[in-house]
């Protein structure tokens, strides 16, 4: 089993986002946005309008893709993902132009499963330079977050091969889990 960062595809497809102003009319304040921490937001959700940008990439809207610390699913995507995902976190859905998208809330942290490797971590200033993890922890977590970079999201080979299989695209996966 190998473990993954997972990674918005910039170069093919458009990107996400929020309007700030919708989010702090909708949910009172920004910290949706702002906070990377897990925190369970269903109970309380308003849905939300998902934009999607040019940056680099060609005007298409992937299937699935990255806000921040939440992966972002059209409905086919998460037709196909519900059952996988659904354990591991919290669907929150939006839309886009009418079209029905949710956001995965990734709430499974792998230091609450101990499967952080001790003494792995290591950092350059503030960002994480280094970061190993026990795979026989994390085999049955298809997607997972940790407490040393809030923001990224990993994930197994499970979840990596049914988006392969399912051909979603807009994603990257990495067995470099940090950018040094």
């Amino acid at each position: 089993m190998e473990i993954y960062k997972v990674f918005t595809n910039f170069t093919d497809f458009m990107v996400p986002h929020f309007d700030i102003d919708e989010v702090e009319e909708k949910r009172g304040d920004d910290d949706f946005i702002i906070d990377t921490r897990p925190t369970n937001y269903a109970d309380d959700w308003i849905p939300l309008e998902v934009q999607f940008s040019l940056e680099d990439g060609l005007p298409e809207i992937p299937t699935l893709s990255m806000c921040r610390n939440y992966l972002v699913l059209h409905e086919s995507a998460y037709k196909t993902l519900e059952g996988v995902l659904g354990p591991y976190g919290e669907f929150l859905p939006c839309t886009h132009q009418k079209a029905k998208f949710y956001l995965f809330n990734p709430l499974t942290i792998a230091e609450d499963l101990d499967a952080v490797v001790p003494g792995s971590v290591t950092r350059k200033g503030n960002l994480l330079s280094g970061i190993e993890f026990d795979k026989a922890k994390l085999k049955d977590v298809p997607a997972f977050r940790t407490k040393e970079s809030f923001i990224s999201i990993y994930c197994t080979d499970a979840f990596k091969d049914i988006v392969e299989s399912e051909k979603l695209d807009g994603l990257l996966f990495s067995t470099k889990l940090t950018p040094y």
